[in-house]
Formats: C-alpha cells, sequence, structure tokens
C-alpha cells in the first residue's frame, strides 16, 4: 500500500521573515521589497538574509507544494533544518542544514555548487520531501519532469524556506 503524500499550500510564518520581505495578507505569497522594515527581532526572525520560513515543519512523512518563481533573476527553493542560524552568515548547502534549488544569473544550481541543466526557464516548482526516505525531490510543475534529488539523513524539524532576490515575488500553491 502507497504512503500518502500530504500536499497543501505552504503558509509563511511572518515571525521568520527577513525585514526586505513583504507577505500576502493570506501568507501565501512573498515579494522582496526595495526598503528594509523595522520588525521584532525574536528568535526565530531571518535578519541576515531575505528568507523566510514555512510555518509548518515536518520531522516524519511525505509532504508536497508548489512554488510559483515566474521570470525572476534571483531565488532559493527548499528546505532547512530547525537550527539553523538566521542571525549570521549560514551557507546554502545540505552540509549545513538547507536542501535547495538555486537559480542566479541565469543558472540553477543544487545547493552543493553543481550545475544543473533544465529543458526551459522554470516558472513553477515542485519540492517533494520524504522525510523517513531521505530524500528531497524537485520537479518543473509544468510537465513534472525531475530537475533533481537531494539525499540525506534527516535528524531534526525540516521548514519550507524560500530567499528572494531583489523586486523578487514568489506565491506558494
Amino acid at each position: 500500500m502507497k504512503e500518502k503524500v500530504h500536499f497543501s499550500p505552504v503558509i509563511l510564518d511572518p515571525n521568520t521573515a527577513s525585514g526586505w520581505l513583504y507577505l500576502s495578507d493570506d501568507l501565501t505569497s512573498v515579494r522582496r521589497g526595495d526598503t528594509w522594515q523595522q520588525l521584532p527581532d525574536n528568535p526565530e526572525r531571518n535578519t541576515k538574509y531575505a528568507n523566510v520560513f514555512g510555518s509548518e515543519g515536518f520531522s516524519s512523512g511525505k509532504h508536497s507544494w508548489e512554488v510559483e518563481v515566474g521570470d525572476h533573476p534571483v531565488w532559493t527553493v527548499g528546505l532547512a533544518k530547525e537550527s539553523i542560524d538566521r542571525k549570521g552568515e549560514t551557507y546554502v548547502s545540505s552540509k549545513y542544514g538547507i536542501w535547495c534549488l538555486l537559480h542566479r544569473e541565469g543558472k540553477y544550481t543544487n545547493g552543493l555548487g553543481k550545475s544543473l541543466t533544465v529543458k526551459k526557464s522554470l516558472q513553477r516548482i515542485r519540492v517533494q520531501l520524504d522525510y523517513d526516505g531521505g530524500e528531497v525531490t524537485f520537479s518543473n510543475s509544468e510537465d513534472m519532469s525531475l530537475i533533481f534529488t537531494h539525499k540525506d539523513t534527516f535528524t531534526e524539524k525540516l521548514f519550507p524556506c524560500f530567499n528572494i532576490g531583489p523586486a523578487g515575488l514568489m506565491k506558494l500553491q
């Protein structure tokens, strides 16, 4: 019997949003602003980078969600472990607890510096987490073609995470 994959839109956690980020009222989209908002410096707030995390973390099971990235030139989509440093220097790599897909300067990379080949510019990404199986898979939502899969052993709660470059916008679905 197949294990059920839970597909539901990610709700963003405003307490984790960088001061550069502006969340929609329904907490399902985020845009990068031109000005820094003065927000409370609570422990979960991302202050060094323009990051925001999902409100629900996962420590077991299979989960899936989609992110519309559009034509924006700079973004990161993936998962971060709960204990990630949100105030200081954090490297976007699975070595440091971030499993992601990055888009910079027209290139896609896997968070370990490896370039990825995609057939056409990605507009919408499906992220699938199999926590117990140790996999995070990224696919092109338009044709469900595989982009790549991170394989690892997860030892703590993982949260959907998003980073947006200047003038960027993401919609969660």
